[in-house]
């Protein structure tokens, strides 16, 4: 479980980290009548200007900038340090999120076969925990679609009624 996430209570702690480390702030508020509008934070330092959906956002560019260190403002300044190897860290990390992913539901499959009622037990367990079945995928680690065919099971039929821990997935 995440210590710290992306929230907006953490926007000001962003932004005082900003304002700590020399940016300039300004926020320029969405038009009223723009109904999918969003704010525009940006910070300036050194004659860079960064702008961003949400401090957390701005905090992360501007960590870019301090680690660059650009001398003048060229194209992909931003890029000096990356290292373009293939497969990329982004796509590293979501193979290995899917490797997770994805032995998590054979060994939830293979405890079915092994040990029907704890198999059992865990799911109805995490449902309860969760209290609906987006959080009960959560708790057990498991993408929607696979709970989705767990619930096939005639054994957790009742966990589809939301009276007993469930709800529709």
């Amino acid at each position: 479980m995440a210590s710290l996430g992306s929230h907006a209570n953490v926007w000001d702690t962003c932004l005082q980290l900003l304002r700590r480390q020399g940016y300039h702030l300004e926020v320029k508020l969405a038009d009223e009548e723009d109904e999918d509008g969003l704010d525009a934070w940006l910070a300036e330092k050194d004659g860079f200007t960064f702008w961003a959906d949400n401090p957390i956002e701005l905090l992360g560019l501007a960590a870019v900038y301090e680690d660059v260190r650009p001398e003048e403002d060229r194209p992909y300044w931003w890029s000096a340090k990356t290292v373009r190897e293939r497969p990329d860290v982004r796509e590293q990390l979501v193979d290995e999120a899917l490797a997770v992913r994805d032995a998590r539901v054979a060994e939830l499959a293979a405890r079915r076969e092994r040990d029907p009622g704890g198999w059992e037990a865990e799911i109805r367990s995490a449902f309860c925990l969760a209290g609906d079945a987006r959080h009960a995928a959560g708790h057990l680690r498991l993408p929607r679609a696979e709970l989705r065919r767990v619930l096939d099971d005639p054994r957790l039929v009742d966990l589809r009624d939301e009276e007993n821990c469930g709800t529709d997935v």
